[in-house]
């Protein structure tokens, strides 16, 4: 093969590869939330205050800086935001991963069905379809599981909860969010945002704050730090580079990771129902991410399946 032409090949496929790399990111990411010896409620109010620095950091690295501008404008997406968190994390630890992460996903169709609305796009019969089918398929994983590895109906109610959460969080981050703002300034100001709902409910619900151990700390930390920042490091690359419906695509298998590393670390079973109920979930997102695509919907509502503003993990 010519040099050139292979050196060429191999800068094509690094965007790819990065998305690839914020998706295993992700997928690994719920199986920390319950690694520690904290209730789950602890491990919100730990994770939500450790990032803002973090962002903070990155923000000034880039030149940037967080104004009453900004705070401004992500005010009701980082309340929004605040929700899905708590919710999120907590539908991790009340339910099996793969039910989590499955559910969870099906903000990718909620969302595609209710922005063209919003930006004056047609939804179609085959969308409908596509999206009827999702749910079928989560009818499948809820009530497929038998109460095995970890799964319960109010687990997974949390985490259908947490999707209709992030989708009004991220139609409103659409619809506040202005020219002048760069997805990491926007982010520094929804995770101050953030810090408004999920701080207050962590030290209410919570009685083991003062409980953290090194390692519980450490663990945290790189919950924070590898999925949460790097993961968005890699996705906010790649997304000058591959299409969003690409990046959707591959962003399904989230829960397939999620799923299998419940299995291998947590010996959580995943039964026949649920799984065929889960690729019928994951096979319709796909069509509904695709048929969108195919159809030239508005980028702004294409992208809305690629969670380059969702930081939940």
């Amino acid at each position: 093969m010519n040099p050139l032409a292979f050196g060429r090949r191999t800068v094509n496929s690094a965007p790819v590869l990065a998305v690839f790399i914020s998706v295993f990111l992700w997928g690994v990411a719920p199986l920390l939330f319950i690694a520690t010896d904290l209730t789950i409620n602890s491990v919100i109010f730990y994770r939500v205050i450790m990032w803002p620095p973090l962002l903070i950091f990155i923000v000034m690295r880039k030149g940037g800086r967080v104004t009453k501008k900004t705070l401004h404008i992500t005010l009701v997406p980082g309340l929004l935001f605040g929700l899905s968190t708590i919710t999120n994390f907590t539908a991790v630890a009340e339910t099996s991963v793969a039910n989590a992460t499955i559910i969870g996903n099906i903000s990718s169709a909620l969302v595609l069905l209710v922005a063209p609305k919003l930006f004056g796009e047609r939804i179609t019969k085959l969308q409908i379809i596509f999206a009827i089918t999702s749910f079928a398929g989560i009818v499948m994983v809820v009530f497929g599981s038998g109460g095995t590895g970890g799964a319960t109906i109010r687990g997974d109610f949390l985490a259908l909860l947490n999707a209709v959460f992030w989708m009004f969080y991220f139609l409103s981050s659409k619809i506040r969010r202005s020219d002048g703002i760069n997805t990491w300034e926007f982010l520094a100001g929804v995770s101050f945002s953030q810090l408004l709902v999920a701080v207050p409910y962590a030290v209410i619900t919570s009685n083991d704050l003062g409980n953290i151990s090194l390692r519980d700390f450490g663990i945290i930390a790189l919950m924070t730090l590898v999925p949460g920042t790097v993961g968005h490091g890699f996705m906010v690359w790649a997304h000058k580079f591959v299409d969003a419906s690409v990046s959707s695509l591959i962003l399904l298998l989230g829960p397939v990771i999620s799923g299998i590393g419940g299995w291998l670390v947590y010996d959580q079973k995943i039964t026949v129902i649920q799984a065929i109920g889960g690729v019928v979930v994951l096979v319709s997102l796909a069509g509904v991410v695709r048929y969108s695509a195919s159809q030239r919907v508005n980028r702004e509502v294409l992208s809305t399946a690629d969670p380059l503003l969702n930081s939940n993990p």
